[in-house]
This record gives structure tokens, sequence and C-alpha cells, in this order.
């Protein structure tokens, strides 16, 4: 500050033998300042904007979908198609997906490998077991499902087995289990859907509890290729080949059932032509696969055939509410997509797209539960979130500087007392 701007007075005042003089300096706000400092973050803030701007469209991929090319309701984050640079690393016909403590993105490719992906897309872990019989080696991998603290269980179809790995890869533990399909684990129980039944473990593969045998009665069960523990511990199972969906207790009594309306016996593609609907929703189930619970409590489940994901009302005994998808190989639509899990932590599901080749991230309205958990997990998809941090950083310091020029304005500074 100039001297016009903040005039300085002396005054000396007596102090026994001696005297002390004290200057006082009188804060005149010309206003200068103040036009000066709003400017500066005027422009630092559109820099900032247009830094967001910038790093938002880097950071999209090359041929990335736009909102209108996407199908309605559908929001595209982004797609994993390898896991290293040579063919063999390419995600052939992954099968399932499941979310880590972490964050991780797992899934299965080729029927051997174990891949998990950051959510940015960034290959976190391989776990490549060998090809055979032995302890640690595989056949044909189906299922996947990671428990609280990390540890990787997949069904191998092929050996009979339940296999668990660590996130580094070393093998754990196993167990058998007749034609396991797909598995899903939960507060120290694993849920094992089979060609001809469902079995409840602890973590150490005991058997808890098994029912179902393969069949068209309401009993029984044909090729499931979905399980879930949901969040009040009912089991959910996607009865695929039988086109229902299950809700069972712990001890196996069905609690509810979701058939499609146009289901004759085996017969996966109804010749009917009249489709219910409720509430504008068709109700039709025709391959039901992969399922998942969203944050909001509802089912998602995977329409195989009809390339769709399907949301259930578990309240209301499987009622479907809304219907999102379409075929195709661009992203955003499905081939046969066979396996989804959902991470409530960034609100988003992750989609085994099996016949694109690729695991798809993407959301879907209503999944979160919460505007604010949607709207903050959305930022974090690119790094435009790193655009707040110097922007917050800025207003801080600017706050900090006007609080400390009104407490200088209000009062006076005295220099210490020279004592003469």
């Amino acid at each position: 500050m100039t001297g016009e701007d903040n005039p300085t007075h002396h005054t000396v005042v007596p102090l026994g033998d001696g005297y002390y003089e004290e200057t006082v300096v009188e804060y005149v706000d010309s206003g200068r300042s103040r036009k000066v400092y709003a400017l500066i973050l005027v422009l630092l803030f559109l820099l900032l904007l247009g830094a967001g701007y910038a790093v938002t469209r880097l950071a999209r991929p090359a041929g990335a979908p736009t909102a209108s090319t996407l199908p309605p309701g559908i929001s595209w984050i982004r797609s994993f198609y390898s896991f290293g640079p040579t063919p063999k690393e390419i995600l052939q016909t992954p099968t399932a997906t499941a979310i880590g403590p972490d964050g991780t993105v797992w899934t299965l490719a080729n029927k051997q490998y174990i891949v998990g992906f950051s959510p940015g897309g960034d290959v976190r872990h391989v776990i490549a077991p060998k090809l055979g019989m032995g302890v640690g080696e595989v056949i044909s991998l189906e299922g996947i499902a990671i428990d609280s603290d990390g540890s990787v269980y997949v069904t191998d179809f092929g050996k009979n087995m339940v296999d668990v790995f660590s996130p580094s890869g070393t093998f754990l533990r196993s167990w058998g289990v007749e034609l396991p399909q797909v598995i899903d684990v939960r507060r120290g129980i694993v849920a094992v859907a089979a060609s001809n039944g469902v079995g409840l473990f602890d973590t150490g593969g005991k058997l808890i509890a098994k029912w179902g045998s393969r069949g068209t009665r309401e009993d029984q069960v044909d090729l499931p290729h979905g399980i879930l523990i949901g969040s009040d511990n009912t089991i959910y199972v996607s009865d695929t080949q039988n086109r229902r969906i299950k809700a069972y207790d712990r001890s196996g009594r069905l609690l509810w059932m979701f058939a499609d309306p146009n289901r004759t016996g085996q017969n996966l593609m109804s010749t009917q032509t009249t489709v219910p609907v409720v509430g504008g929703v068709s109700q039709s189930l025709i391959l039901p696969t992969g399922l998942t619970q969203d944050a909001s409590g509802r089912l998602i489940v995977l329409d195989t055939f009809s390339f769709q994901i399907v949301v259930m009302d578990p309240a209301q005994k499987g009622r479907i509410v809304a219907r999102y998808g379409e075929q195709g190989v661009q992203d955003g639509q499905f081939v046969y997509p066979t396996g989804v899990s959902y991470d409530s932590a960034r609100d988003m599901l992750a989609i085994a797209d099996t016949t694109n080749n690729r695991v798809q991230l993407i959301r879907i309205p209503g999944t979160g539960g919460s505007l604010v958990r949607g709207a903050l997990a959305s930022l974090t998809d690119t790094p435009i979130w790193l655009c707040f941090a110097p922007f917050l950083l800025l207003l801080g310091a600017l706050i900090l500087w006007m609080w400390r020029r009104r407490r200088e304005r209000s009062g006076t500074t005295q220099e210490e007392p020279a004592v003469h």
C-alpha cells in the first residue's frame, strides 16, 4: 500500500523519565485494491474453467458416444477391451464381473484369466492360473465374486470346483461343487448356483444349505446363470432356462418367483405375441442371466436374448419397472451380455458384454438412491475434478486475505514501543 492510501501519524507519549513514539496507520479504502483482486479472481476462475473443459476433452476417448447417440437412459463411462498388448490378452467372451472393496472391477477372460481393472481403466491385477486339473489350475471359469477382504472366488465349471485366490494371484483354497455356474459372497456366506441346484457355504467351503434339482417344476432350476446374496440376506437366483427370477430365504424356502408370462416348458422363444405390459413396461423375460442389486434395493437383471438391462422391484415380487439397452456393437449397446455387478461408491454398473468381448461401465437412472452421490460419482469419471483443487486453494487464500484486511481496517497497527 502507498502512503497516500494509508496516511501515517506519529505521536510522542511521555513514559516516566523517557518517552516512546507511537505510529498509527490509518487505512483509507480507495476501492482500487478490491477491484484488482476481483479482476484477478475472475480471470483465474475463467482460466480454470477453460482448463477443466480441455481436460474433459482430452480425457474423453476418441470415438466415445455422445448422449444423443446412446440408448435412452444409459450413461456410458468407459469400456475395457484388453489387459495387455498381445492378442491373447484381449477380453475374449467375458462372462461375469464383480466389484472389489477398493473399487477394482474384476472380470473373467478367455475362461482362464482373472483380471482386475481400476475404475479409470488401468490394469491392476492379472491372475493367470495354468490350465489343468491340478491344485490351483483351472479348466473353464464361469463366475466370479469378491469378498470384503479382497479374496477372489471363481467357479470352475470344467473342474467342478470353487477356487479362491488372493488379489495378487496366490492360490488359497478350493472345494468341490458339481457343475458350478455363478457365485456370490457376502458376510461370510458363499452362494453358488450350479446347473442342478443352489448351495450355501461358509468361506472355507463347509456346506450350510442346499436345495433344488434340475427341471422345470417350481422347486427346480435349469442352468441358472445368476445368483445374489441381497442386502437383507435374501438369495436371488436367475433360473435362466426356465425364464424365471426366484427369491429364497437362507434355508431354501421359496419367497416369491417371477416367471415370463409366455414361458411354456423348455421353450425359450415363445410363439405367443401378446406380452403383458404393466406401468408401460413389458414384463417379458426371455433369458435372464447375471443379476445384482443397486443402492435403491432394486434388482438389476440382464435379459441376454433381449440385449437389455431389466430393473425389477423385489417388494412387488419382481415386477419389471424399467428396461434399458439395445442390440449393437457401439459403446452403450450390447450383444448377449451375461454378467453384471454394481459399485455403490461410484454408482455404476459393470457389465460383461460377452459377445462384444468387453466390459462396459455405465449408469442408469435411479440406482444410487441419492442425487448428491450420483453427481459426485460422475465428477470422478474424468480428471476434471482435479481442477477444483487449485480453485479452492485460490478461494481460500482470497478469503483469508479479505479477513486479515478487514481486521486491519477495524483497528490500528502499533509498532513496538521505543523507549528513550
